[in-house]
């Protein structure tokens, strides 16, 4: 150490070495992998609650919708019925969900026809 001017020699100081200071670096880079660890795994439970919740209502107010379509298309019969009988007023009811239906079906045609369209102008 003879070739170092007395000026440019560092001192021991008794602070932590370039090891101590590594082993704290990785030990909060630890501790920061385990709360983030734990943080995501309750994120993922309070999702899961939530979908499940979610899943539920959705289920339910489908049914309901269900229900309602039946008793509007059972009401329909009902109403028409003293106009052109039982059969009359079923057969009307029954036509015009047919068309109903048919018009839906042309318009999903529709839709998945132009996106195919979309997918098939690439080079894939």
């Amino acid at each position: 150490m003879e070739d170092i001017p007395e000026g440019d020699r560092q001192e021991d100081v008794g602070g932590p070495t370039l090891v101590d200071e590594l082993s704290s670096l990785f030990e909060d880079g630890r501790t920061y992998a385990e709360a983030e660890i734990a943080f995501q795994k309750t994120r993922a439970a309070f999702v899961g609650e939530q979908a499940k919740g979610i899943a539920v209502t959705g289920g339910i107010a489908a049914l309901l919708v269900v229900l309602a379509i039946f008793a509007l298309v059972f009401g329909a019969i009902l109403a028409l019925t003293p106009l052109v009988g039982a059969f009359g007023a079923t057969g009307i009811v029954f036509g015009a969900l047919l068309i109903a239906a048919f018009v839906l079906v042309r318009i999903a045609r529709a839709k998945a026809r132009a996106m195919i369209r979309a997918f098939g102008n690439g080079n894939s």
